[in-house]
């Protein structure tokens, strides 16, 4: 675990530290209250907790990327492919960190809204669907992270996700309110219903944890695939 925390760029000092769990969500979060006010003129708690909720599976999902391309720069995924490839230990510490990191992002954001008189019901439904969302982050960030493991930019698919997840995910506006189509791709990423409990306490918290399962199922036979191939290529392992 001390070692996977060392490899994540954003804990190597307190400065990124608070740049990553406090001035970049706090950004973000004002960014989309400001767009939210110009249009309804008031201050909208419901958009500043669910980007606080989002923000914490978002950093979830690049931190699992980041430590898997680590690994890949260290060639340390190759010993993986030929020795251990669903080591427990290995994809288990990862995933921990991982979890570590966006729930502290969450309760840290959570209590400093607290502090500005946040609506406590908000703030308890963002905590209630903290695990949730999290736990959607690291898998989608899995199969991010795996599907470009043999491409030259190995975070390809986890910028294009992470451009999409604001917009896929409702905190602006809720994804019932999108245009069918725009309201049919947010479907198959496992935010909406989420965020749509922590804003409304409605929500079909079941389809994202379906949604979080087929993400799961695709990653671990991507992952399968990316094994043979690798297997079938030695010079790709030494």
């Amino acid at each position: 675990m001390k070692v996977q925390f060392s490899s994540l760029s954003y804990l190597q000092n307190w400065k990124t530290r608070f740049v990553y769990f406090i001035l970049i969500p706090m950004i973000n979060l004002c960014l989309l209250v400001l767009i939210n006010a110009q249009y309804t003129n008031t201050f909208n708690w419901s958009v500043a907790i669910a980007t606080t909720t989002l923000s914490g599976g978002s950093l979830a999902m690049s931190s699992i990327s980041q430590l898997f391309v680590m690994d890949r720069t260290l060639k340390i995924d190759r010993e993986l492919v030929v020795n251990r490839p669903f080591s427990v230990r290995y994809w288990g510490d990862k995933v921990l960190t991982s979890a570590l990191a966006g729930l502290v992002l969450i309760i840290t954001n959570l209590i400093i809204l607290g502090l500005l008189q946040a609506p406590i019901n908000l703030l308890f439904r963002s905590i209630a669907m903290a695990p949730l969302i999290i736990i959607s982050g690291i898998i989608v960030g899995f199969l991010a992270a795996i599907a470009a493991w043999k491409m030259n930019n190995p975070y390809f698919y986890m910028n294009l996700i992470g451009a999409l997840t604001t917009i896929v995910a409702g905190t602006l506006v809720l994804v019932e309110k999108y245009p069918q189509w725009l309201r049919i791709v947010s479907y198959f990423f496992p935010f909406s219903q989420t965020i749509r409990y922590v804003v409304t306490g409605h929500g079909l918290i079941y389809w994202d944890l379906i949604v979080d399962m087929i993400w799961l199922i695709c990653g671990v036979i991507c992952y399968r695939v990316q094994i043979k191939k690798i297997l079938k290529a030695p010079e790709q392992i030494f």
